[in-house]
């Protein structure tokens, strides 16, 4: 019997330790609301913050890195930005003139990043280097985007690449279409580097319902055969900022960093971080 008193006894004393506990747990869960993504009375709706924002310099070529665009997704201001440098343009890198290209050949899509960061004052967060056709491949399922190729290039250009519609400027390109117009290079070297940058776009605008969907996925596959600084866990963080960014329509914006051609490079305008900053650096600094 006084066993099974002190037992008694020391059952009730563990209770009235452990359920005040789980009363006051389950108090908190009841009253704690999560963040949902459409508005309900009472409940928060969750919203990107400041850290919702990447800069991507994507970069192809067959054996090597030859082509240069920083693309900017910025889901805090609701924007997409697309900007292209030659693979010609005089960086600095550890303090030493080299192009772009040239930087690539010596260390690597590593070196490409950290010499844009070092010239134009902004960071990169992320870069992927691939083959055209793995960028295709990436993009299959974007669609297709009308792009002004009359703008660009010249009829008998367009003519040779079976473009040319009497009466019509702008065509309507699969991402295959696109990447053998870019690989014609039929486009005077300015105007080439803004096809690039404004078609870029073009298929982020049209692909933009897809992008939080089939790209991390897609980029997944594709780390085997690219070169990347990605990992797993970042993977995970541009899908949550496509899927904020979309959700309502971004504003787009496409250009070039402003500088001149001679003997064969592309030197930057003294101009070329600010108007850098302008597409890619926030007030913030994100």
């Amino acid at each position: 019997m006084r066993k099974l008193k002190a037992f008694f006894c020391s059952l009730f004393g563990t209770l009235a330790v452990i359920v005040p506990i789980y009363l006051a747990a389950a108090a908190v869960m009841m009253t704690r609301t999560a963040p949902v993504d459409t508005a309900q009375s009472g409940i928060p709706i969750a919203q990107p913050a400041t850290g919702n924002a990447r800069t991507f310099l994507l970069m192809t070529g067959p054996t090597q890195p030859e082509t240069f665009v920083l693309l900017r997704f910025d889901a805090r201001l609701g924007e997409v930005c697309t900007a292209a440098l030659p693979g010609e343009t005089v960086m600095l890198a550890g303090g030493q003139p080299l192009t772009l290209a040239e930087a690539a050949e010596q260390a690597g899509p590593a070196q490409a990043a950290a010499a844009i960061e070092e010239t134009l004052s902004l960071e990169v967060d992320n870069y992927l280097y691939c083959t055209a056709d793995t960028l295709v491949e990436l993009t299959k399922d974007f669609g297709t985007a009308r792009i002004p190729l009359s703008n660009y290039l010249p009829a008998d250009a367009l003519a040779e690449l079976r473009l040319s519609v009497p009466g019509v400027d702008t065509v309507t390109l699969t991402p295959r279409m696109f990447a053998d117009v870019l690989a014609a290079n039929a486009a005077e070297p300015d105007l080439q580097t803004l096809l690039r940058a404004e078609g870029y776009l073009a298929f982020l605008r049209v692909g933009a319902e897809t992008l939080a969907e089939t790209v991390p996925d897609a980029l997944r596959a594709a780390l085997a055969d690219s070169s990347s600084n990605l990992t797993a866990v970042e993977l995970y963080d541009y899908e949550r900022i496509f899927g904020f960014l979309f959700k309502e329509p971004p504003q787009y914006r496409a250009g070039v960093i402003p500088g001149t051609w001679s003997r064969g490079r592309y030197e930057l305008a003294e101009n070329a971080p600010a108007v850098a900053a302008s597409y890619f650096v926030r007030e913030d600094g994100a």
